[in-house]
């Protein structure tokens, strides 16, 4: 079945109950079609993380991961039947027994948040979770070391391997495998000349590819598997071959992400019989930043966004860069409980520095350094011009290697004013 994205339940608002820093507020998202966004900001310790671990609980409860009471997914119904067993059985037991912390632990986490959904969820998930894409993808992730592919696994038993263990941890372990099934079927295929599947199997290497040429800047880039080896290359235009294991971590960062969601998107795909299909879901990022240069710090989103235009991402971030790269999201500051405008994608950097993260103005330390000198200087000499000057012009002598064309150009109106 093809979910809709109006049929889909998207979050449209969280009531944070307690997040350890923070607690009793609302985080309300815009009211884009389908569905907006949603990106956390904020001071180390506010809460982005167990908000996001919060949430995470919640939609593997919808979605029946972890029911443990009576097989219960609702986790609103979870709270009323934990807080009833915890009463229960500590009156028999007592508040130290080891049953009754764990469900004590489990009932805090559920009590964390209360979320909104564009369409109830309790119906939803059970009947529709294998059509539809979940994943958390933690800020510690990488490709792992030395990923070895000998073989190529039976489809069918693979495919049942993946649904049934469908963390994101297992997923990016087996992407390779994955890789290495796509490319020996795809040679099955044109030996049968079975026309739409070797079809479907090309557009999936033409959008991997052109995925990989984005993120390595690179327009020429190929995707070279050498079936002796089981290996694949990824062939850069100055002749460079890179495997999965010999990556940054920057882009090793960022391939984990690209490719757990390529696989998933991928079976759901196959299992409805349509390649154009988008499915729907709900992607938690913490920290999509993670080991990445600005430039792709400001691709990241973007590029996830429109290679799955039906998924609906919630990051937690400190990156100016990510903040202001995506379009219909509400950004919401959990230092400052403030939801930003509609207009902070393509606020420029220095400016988010300073109206959004907490800084007194965008320029570095160093920078503040020098315009205190300046400053010092106006007060103390304001009476002989002679001195102030010679003051003055020693201060930018000295510290020109420092100065920005910004900074620049400020010092020098600050003299012509003061001079």
């Amino acid at each position: 079945m093809m979910i809709k994205p109006e049929e889909f339940p998207y979050i449209k608002s969280l009531h944070v109950n307690d997040c350890y820093a923070y607690k009793d507020f609302d985080i309300v998202l815009h009211d884009y079609q389908p569905f907006s966004h949603l990106i956390l900001t904020g001071k180390n310790g506010s809460g982005k993380s167990t908000i996001l671990r919060a949430i995470d609980n919640y939609i593997l409860s919808w979605r029946g991961k972890t029911a443990f009471i009576g097989g219960e997914t609702d986790p609103i119904k979870q709270i009323y039947q934990l807080e009833s067993n915890i009463a229960h059985r500590a009156s028999q037991q007592g508040n130290d027994d080891s049953t009754v912390k764990t469900w004590q632990k489990k009932l805090i986490e559920f009590k964390k948040i209360n979320l909104g959904y564009t369409v109830r969820p309790n119906t939803f998930w059970p009947v529709h979770k294998s059509e539809t894409i979940y994943s958390f993808l933690q800020a510690k992730r990488e490709i792992p070391n030395k990923i070895e592919v000998n073989t190529v696994t039976k489809e069918a038993d693979f495919t049942d391997k993946l649904l049934s263990n469908s963390t994101t941890e297992s997923f990016i372990k087996e992407f390779k495998q994955y890789l290495v099934n796509q490319k020996v079927y795809q040679a099955f295929n044109q030996l049968n000349n079975d026309k739409d599947k070797i079809e479907n199997s090309e557009r999936f290497f033409i959008v991997l590819t052109d995925t990989f040429r984005k993120i390595f800047e690179d327009d020429t880039l190929e995707l070279v598997f050498v079936q002796e080896s089981f290996e694949f290359y990824i062939k850069l235009s100055d002749s460079r071959q890179l495997t999965f294991d010999t990556l940054s971590e920057g882009f090793s960062a960022l391939l984990s992400i690209l490719m757990d969601l390529f696989m998933r998107v991928d079976l759901i795909r196959k299992q409805v019989g349509d390649y154009s299909y988008n499915p729907c879901g709900i992607v938690l990022i913490d920290e999509p930043e993670t080991h990445l240069h600005l430039e792709l710090q400001y691709q990241v989103l973007p590029l996830l966004a429109s290679l799955f235009p039906n998924i609906q991402f919630i990051a937690a971030t400190h990156s100016p860069a990510v903040i202001s790269s995506v379009k219909k999201a509400t950004i919401f500051d959990l230092t400052t409980k403030v939801t930003e405008t509609d207009d902070v994608a393509g606020k420029s950097y220095s400016e988010l520095m300073v109206t959004h993260f907490g800084l007194e103005n965008e320029y570095s330390n160093i920078a503040d350094e020098i315009i205190s000198q300046v400053n010092l200087a106006l007060r103390e000499l304001k009476e002989d011009k002679i001195k102030l000057r010679q003051k003055l012009e020693e201060i930018l002598e000295v510290n020109g290697q420092y100065l920005s064309p910004t900074l620049r150009v400020e010092l020098e109106s600050m003299i012509l004013q003061n001079v």
